[in-house]
């Protein structure tokens, strides 16, 4: 078995590791041995999972940036206008643009060459 593993190194939160540790004590086990089925299970429950929660072809994606209020702080106090959370602080909205449609005639503007510079 030793020949099929691969040596790694992890830092684990002190309360993890104290947990681990009396768990090991308790029932005989390794904190490697732990670590191993934890993250075993972890693998077998996502692979078998059908869907993730959020995919990158999800519609919810294509509504970003569609909707707009009157209120102009939602990105920053959603949780008030949702939850009753108290207002976090204050910040005034940018102007709203309106999104223009790109026109077939629209042309950059070129910069003007620059001068180059004489050496001393």
């Amino acid at each position: 078995m030793r020949e099929n593993m691969v040596r790694t190194q992890v830092y684990l939160p002190r309360h993890i590791y104290n947990k681990l540790q009396e768990r090991a004590g308790k029932q005989g086990l390794t904190l490697a041995v732990q670590v191993r089925a934890a993250l075993e299970d972890y693998l077998d429950r996502v692979e078998t999972e059908e869907q993730p929660i959020l995919r990158a072809d999800d519609p919810l994606f294509q509504m970003m940036g569609m909707f707009s209020s009157e209120e102009g702080d939602l990105s920053i106090n959603h949780d008030h206008y949702l939850y009753g959370a108290p207002k976090r602080e204050h910040v005034e909205a940018p102007p709203r643009s309106r999104v223009r449609e790109k026109s077939s005639t629209y042309a950059a503007k070129r910069r003007k060459p620059t001068k180059k510079r004489k050496r001393r």
